[in-house]
C-alpha cells in the first residue's frame, strides 16, 4: 500500500510515509536493536570467519499485517530520515554506516542477481567513493551479461561511470598501456578500459593488477568476462562477486556496518524449485560481515539440514534461524496491531484528517480490523470518501467494516467507473505501466494515469514497469463476483486480459522491427504472465505452423533462455504451465532428462505448443546423438503433421548421423532435398554449392524475422569464407561476435571465435585466450560434456600454422576418445590424416570414396596454409 507524503502540511493518511503504519511496535523495534548491537559486536572481533553465520534477522507473518511498512519503517529509522517523535524514539545506539533495500515484490519466484550488485554498490556509495575489486569484477560482469550497452548509474547519477573510469586508468598506467588509453566519455572509458585490463590478463597470465585484492583475484577477473553471457547470467558468479564486497568491507578498520532489507521474500516459494532461494542463501552466506533483515510471510527453515537443494544449511550453519533461538539476530514473528495501537493508529487519523467517526465507530473498527493495517488503509479510504462528500454525514458502522474484500469494494465505489476499470485491469499484472493498463480496460491513456494515483496503487521508480499493487488488494479485486457493482466476470477478466495480449503483441512487433532484443523479450514476457494468470484468446500467428502469435514468438525469440527471468515460475491456466515447461526445457541448467520429461508431457497435452515440443523433443534427442529415438518422434510427428519442415526432420538427422546415402534418398521429392545435398557436398569437401546458395538464404531467414537461425547460418558463413576464401577481415568477425553475444546465441559465438582464429590477424596470446574459451563453450554447450568440433577446427589449423606437432598429437587423442562424431567433423578427420594423425573411424555411409573426400580437403587445407605463408 502506497501513502503519499504530507504536502503543505495535511495528511490525507492515518500516518505519513515512509512506511509510520506502526505507533509503538517495541516487540520488533527492540528485536532490531538488540540484532544490530550484537551484529556489530560480532564484525568488531578479529576471529576469523567460521561455519556459523549469524548475520540474519527475519521479521513474518500473514500477508497484509504490514511487513513491508515495517521494513521500509526499520531502514527509515536507521538513516535517521524520521523525526524523533516517532513511537519507537531515538534512532538505535549501534551506528548502521550504509543501507540497501531489495524489493521483490514484483519477483515472480526470481532474484535478478545483476540487481542485487547495483543495490549493493549503490548502498556502499555512502561508505566511500571507490571500491577497485568488486568494481572491476562488476564491470566485468556487466560487460558479458549486457555487451554494448553502457555501465549503468547509480542513484541516477553517473559518477559510477567516472569511479570505474579512474580505477581502470591507474590499472592501465601502471602496465605501461596509457598510450593506448583513449579519449571519451566516462561511461565509454569505464567499459573500455576495464576490457582493455581483461585482454592484458588474457595475454599475459604472469600480471597482477596493481590493486589490493585477494589471491587468484585476476583469474576471477577473466571468468567474470568469460563465463556469464546474456542468457547465461551465472548467479552463482554474480554472488562470488558480491563477497568481493564484503571482503573489501573486512578491510577496512573500523569495519563499516552495511545492512541489506529484503522484503517479500515469500515470492521466492512460486518456484517450485526454489533456485533463487538458493541464491539468496548463497548471497547472505558469502557476505558474513553485512547484516540482512529479511520480511516475508514464511518462517525461514535454512536450519533443516534436510533441505538438500540449499547450498549451506543445517543449525550448525544457521543457529539464529532454529526455532526457539533466543540470541540475537534470529526470526520473529510479526502479528497484528494490538488493540492500543490500533485504536491510537486510527485516532491520530481521525484527528490529524478531521474524520466523521464516532468513538462507537472507532470501538467498532478496532474490533473488526483485528489489527490488520491493510484493512485499517481502505477504511481510512472509505472514511474519507464520505467526509468529502459533504453534508456533514457521519461514518456509519457498515461503511468500515465487514471484511478485507468488502471494505475494497467500497473504495472502488468512490472511484469513478473509468478508474475502476483501470484499477480492475491492474490486477492481471504483477507488475504494469499506463499502456498496459488502459490497453486492458479499454479506457484512454489520461484515465489510466490518474488511476495509478490512487493510494491502492505502488510506485517502483527506475523500473520498466513501474507500477504494482498490493496482493491483498489484488486478490480482493480479482476474486470478486460479477454480481458486486461493477464486477468483472470470468468472460470479462478473459476479455481484458486479451485486449492486454494484443497490446503485447504490438510491443512485441515494433522491438522486433527495431531489432531490440530485450524490448521483444519484455513483450513476450508480459503475454506469458497474462496467459499465466487468466484464460486468454490470442490473435493468430501469421503462419499457419502455429496455433496463435505468441507460441511463434516463445520460438523464434532471440533467446529462450532470455525469458527466464521475465515470466513466473507458476500459472493458474494450463495453457500457461505448459508455457513455462516449454521454456524450462530449454534452458541449460535444467537436467538433460528432465528436459526430455518436460517436452514429452507437452507433447502429449491438447496445447499450441503440442507439435513444438515433440519437435524441439526430436532436437534434444538429436543433440544427444540418440538418433534412432530423435527419428522416431519426427516419423511419428510427420506422420500426424506432414509440414514440409517436419518431413524434413528425418534426411537431416540421417546426414547429421553420416548415414549420407540414406539422407539423400530419404530427402528425395522433399523440399529439405536442396539443404541435405549442400551439406552433404561440402561434408564431402565441395563448398561450391553452398557458397551460391547461401545468401538467398541469409536474406530469406533476415526478411522473415528468424533472428537466431539467422545469426547461427550467419556465423557458419564467416567460418567457411575464413577458410576457404580468405575474403573476411578481423573487423567484420568482430563485429559479429559482438551482435552474437549481444543476443545471447552461443552457437554463433563459437562460430564467430573459429572465424577469428582462422583469419589469423591477432597475435599468439590472443588467439590462444580465444581458443580458450571456444573450448570452455564447446565442453558447457555439448550433450556430454566434450570438445565440438569448431575447437578441433580451430585447434588444428593454430597448432599446424605453429608447427606445434605436440598440439597435434594431443588434439589427435581427444579426438580419438570421443563416443561418436557427427558430419561436421569429416574436415577435422581430413586434416588429422594428412599429417599422419588418423582418428578411429566411426560408422559412415560416404557417397563418394573415403579418399577421394581426404584429398579434397587436404588441397583446401593446403590453400589456407599457403595464404599464411606455411608450406607442407
Amino acid at each position: 500500500m502506497r501513502v503519499p507524503p504530507p504536502a503543505g502540511g495535511s495528511d490525507r493518511g492515518w500516518l505519513p510515509h515512509a512506511g509510520e503504519l506502526f505507533t509503538d511496535r517495541q516487540t520488533e523495534s527492540q528485536a532490531f536493536k538488540a540484532a544490530l548491537a550484537s551484529f556489530r559486536r560480532l564484525i568488531d572481533q578479529d576471529d576469523e570467519v567460521g561455519l556459523a553465520r549469524r548475520n540474519l534477522v527475519t521479521f513474518y507473518g500473514l500477508g497484509g499485517i504490514g511487513k513491508t511498512a515495517l521494513s521500509e519503517r526499520l531502514e527509515a529509522w536507521v538513516k535517521h530520515d524520521l523525526p524523533l517523535v516517532n513511537g519507537w524514539g531515538p534512532t538505535p545506539a549501534t551506528k548502521v554506516d550504509a543501507s540497501v533495500r531489495i524489493d521483490l515484490h514484483g519477483s515472480a519466484g526470481r532474484i535478478d542477481m545483476t540487481a542485487v550488485l547495483l543495490a549493493l554498490r549503490a548502498g556502499v556509495a555512502d561508505i566511500r567513493r571507490r571500491w577497485p575489486v568488486f568494481d572491476l569484477a562488476f564491470t566485468a560482469y556487466w560487460s558479458a551479461v549486457r555487451p554494448g550497452e553502457p555501465l549503468p548509474s547509480i542513484r541516477s547519477r553517473t559518477e559510477y561511470a567516472d569511479v570505474v573510469a579512474d580505477t581502470a586508468g591507474e590499472i592501465l598506467k601502471d602496465l605501461g598501456s596509457a598510450a593506448d588509453y583513449t579519449v571519451g566519455t566516462p561511461v565509454g572509458i569505464g567499459v573500455w578500459g576495464v576490457r582493455k585490463i581483461i585482454g592484458i590478463l588474457r595475454r599475459r597470465r604472469d600480471v597482477r593488477l596493481g590493486v589490493s585484492a585477494f589471491a587468484g583475484f585476476e583469474d576471477f577477473l577473466l571468468r567474470c568476462a568469460d563465463d556469464p553471457s546474456p542468457t547465461e547470467a551465472r548467479p552463482v558468479l554474480a554472488c562470488e562477486i558480491a563477497a568481493t564486497l564484503s571482503w573489501e568491507l573486512a578491510t577496512m578498520a573500523p569495519s563499516p556496518l552495511l545492512t541489506v532489507f529484503v522484503d517479500t521474500t515469500e515470492r521466492l516459494a512460486l518456484d517450485k524449485r526454489r533456485v533463487s532461494e538458493c541464491h539468496l542463501n548463497t548471497l547472505i552466506h558469502d557476505m558474513p560481515n553485512v547484516l540482512f533483515v529479511l520480511t516475508g510471510r514464511n518462517m525461514l527453515d535454512w536450519y533443516d539440514e534436510c533441505r538438500a537443494d540449499l547450498p549451506y544449511r543445517g543449525r550448525w550453519t544457521w543457529p539464529g534461524l532454529v526455532p526457539g533461538a533466543q540470541d540475537a539476530p534470529r526470526q520473529h514473528l510479526v502479528g497484528n496491531l494490538s488493540p492500543s495501537d490500533t485504536r491510537a493508529l486510527i485516532e491520530r487519523g481521525r484527528r490529524l484528517l478531521d474524520l466523521p467517526m464516532s468513538d462507537e465507530v472507532v470501538e467498532e473498527l478496532v474490533r473488526s480490523s483485528a489489527g490488520l493495517p491493510q484493512y485499517l488503509e481502505l477504511a481510512r479510504q472509505v472514511a474519507l470518501s464520505v467526509k468529502d462528500a459533504g453534508q456533514g454525514r457521519l461514518v456509519q458502522v457498515n461503511e468500515v467494516t465487514g471484511g478485507l474484500r468488502s471494505l475494497v469494494m467500497r473504495v472502488l465505489d468512490d472511484i469513478p467507473a473509468d478508474e475502476q476499470r483501470a484499477i480492475r485491469a491492474a490486477c492481471l499484472f504483477r507488475v504494469f505501466d499506463t499502456a498496459l493498463i488502459a490497453a486492458a480496460a479499454d479506457v484512454d491513456h489520461g484515465c489510466a494515469e490518474r488511476a495509478v494515483t490512487r493510494p491502492m496503487i505502488d510506485r517502483q521508480d527506475g523500473q520498466r514497469f513501474p507500477y504494482r499493487m498490493h496482493d491483498a488488494v489484488r486478490e480482493a479485486i480479482r476474486r470478486t463476483d460479477h454480481q458486486v457493482a461493477g464486477g468483472w466476470s470470468e468472460r470479462d477478466w478473459e476479455v481484458a486480459a486479451s485486449r492486454a495480449a494484443a497490446a503485447a503483441r504490438l510491443m512485441h512487433d515494433a522491438a522486433k522491427e527495431r531489432e531490440e532484443n530485450s524490448g521483444v523479450l519484455d513483450a513476450i514476457g508480459i503475454a506469458i504472465g497474462l496467459v499465466c494468470e487468466q484464460d486468454t484468446t490470442l490473435e493468430a500467428s501469421p503462419s499457419a505452423s502455429y496455433a496463435d502469435w505468441l507460441s511463434r514468438a516463445i520460438v523464434f525469440s532471440p533467446s529462450v533462455q532470455g525469458l527466464r527471468p521475465r515470466v513466473p515460475t507458476a500459472s493458474r491456466t494450463e495453457y500457461g504451465r505448459h508455457v513455462l515447461n516449454f521454456i524450462a526445457a530449454k534452458a541449460l541448467e535444467t537436467p538433460a532428462e528432465e528436459r526430455l520429461r518436460l517436452l514429452r508431457h507437452i507433447s502429449r497435452a491438447d496445447h499450441p505448443l503440442r507439435n513444438i515440443a515433440r519437435r524441439h523433443l526430436g532436437y534434444t534427442l538429436k543433440a544427444q546423438h540418440r538418433w534412432d529415438e530423435a527419428l522416431q518422434v519426427f516419423d511419428e510427428l510427420s506422420a500426424e503433421v506432414p509440414t514440409p519442415l517436419h518431413l524434413g526432420q528425418r534426411p537431416q538427422v540421417l546426414s547429421t548421423a553420416r548415414r549420407f546415402v540414406d539422407a539423400r534418398d530419404a530427402a528425395a521429392n522433399l523440399r529439405v532435398r536442396a539443404l541435405i545435398t549442400r551439406t552433404q557436398e561440402y561434408a564431402h569437401g565441395r563448398p561450391q554449392r553452398y557458397f551460391a546458395e547461401i545468401g538467398e538464404k541469409l536474406s530469406g531467414l533476415r526478411a522473415a524475422g528468424r533472428q537466431r537461425e539467422y545469426l547461427e547460418d550467419l556465423g557458419v558463413f564467416l567460418e567457411r569464407r575464413a577458410f576457404l576464401l580468405d575474403d573476411v577481415g578481423i573487423d567484420e568477425v568482430e563485429n559479429f561476435r559482438d551482435m552474437a553475444e549481444l543476443a545471447g546465441h552461443t552457437v554463433a559465438t563459437r562460430s564467430a571465435l573459429l572465424a577469428m582464429v582462422l583469419v589469423h590477424r591477432s597475435d599468439p596470446a590472443e588467439i590462444s585466450v580465444m581458443l580458450d574459451r571456444l573450448k570452455a563453450l564447446d565442453l558447457a554447450s555439448g550433450p556430454t560434456g566434450a570438445i565440438g568440433f569448431r575447437y578441433a577446427f580451430a585447434e588444428f589449423c593454430d597448432a599446424r600454422l605453429a608447427g606445434d606437432w605436440d598440439r597435434l598429437t594431443g588434439l589427435q587423442q581427444e579426438v580419438d576418445r570421443l563416443e561418436g562424431r557427427t558430419r561436421p567433423w569429416v574436415p577435422v578427420e581430413c586434416f588429422l590424416q594428412s599429417v599422419g594423425l588418423p582418428v578411429r573411424p566411426v560408422p559412415t555411409q560416404w557417397i563418394e570414396p573415403h579418399d577421394l573426400v581426404g584429398r579434397r580437403w587436404a588441397r583446401h587445407l593446403r590453400s589456407y596454409l599457403r595464404r599464411h605463408d606455411v608450406r607442407q
